[in-house]
C-alpha cells in the first residue's frame, strides 16, 4: 500500500477545494438546463425561449451546454495543476506558473464566493 505524504495530501486537498467551484457550477447548470422544467414551474412568459415550457426548456438546455463544457475544461486544468504540484513536491524542477496560478485561482474563487454570499 502506498503511503500518503502530508505535503502531497495538502496539495491534493488545496486543488480539490478549488475544484468545488466548477463542480458546483456544473451541478447548477445541469439543474437549470437539463432539468429546467422540473426546477422552474413557470409562468414562462418572460423566460428565454418562452412562452411555452418546451421552448423555455430547450433554450435553457442549449445555453447550458457550452458552460458545462467550460466547467469540464476547468476541471481538466485543475487536474494538470495538481499533477504539477505533485511533480514539484516529488523533487522535479518546478514550473514557474504553478504557484502564481494557484494563488490567482484562490483569489478568484474567494471573490466569487463572497459575491455569491452577498447576493443570497
Amino acid at each position: 500500500m502506498t503511503e500518503i505524504k502530508p505535503r502531497e495530501a495538502a496539495a491534493t486537498t488545496a486543488v480539490g477545494v478549488l475544484a468545488l467551484v466548477p463542480i458546483a457550477m456544473i451541478a447548477l447548470l445541469v439543474a437549470r438546463g437539463a432539468f429546467y422544467g422540473l426546477v422552474d414551474r413557470g409562468p414562462y412568459d418572460n423566460s428565454w425561449g418562452g412562452p411555452s415550457l418546451a421552448g423555455a426548456w430547450t433554450a435553457h438546455f442549449l445555453i447550458s451546454l457550452p458552460f458545462i463544457a467550460l466547467g469540464v475544461f476547468a476541471l481538466a486544468g485543475l487536474r494538470r495543476l495538481r499533477r504539477s504540484w505533485l511533480r514539484w513536491l516529488a523533487g522535479e524542477r518546478r514550473r514557474w506558473w504553478v504557484l502564481p496560478v494557484t494563488l490567482v485561482l484562490y483569489a478568484g474563487a474567494a471573490m466569487l464566493v463572497i459575491a455569491w454570499l452577498h447576493q443570497v
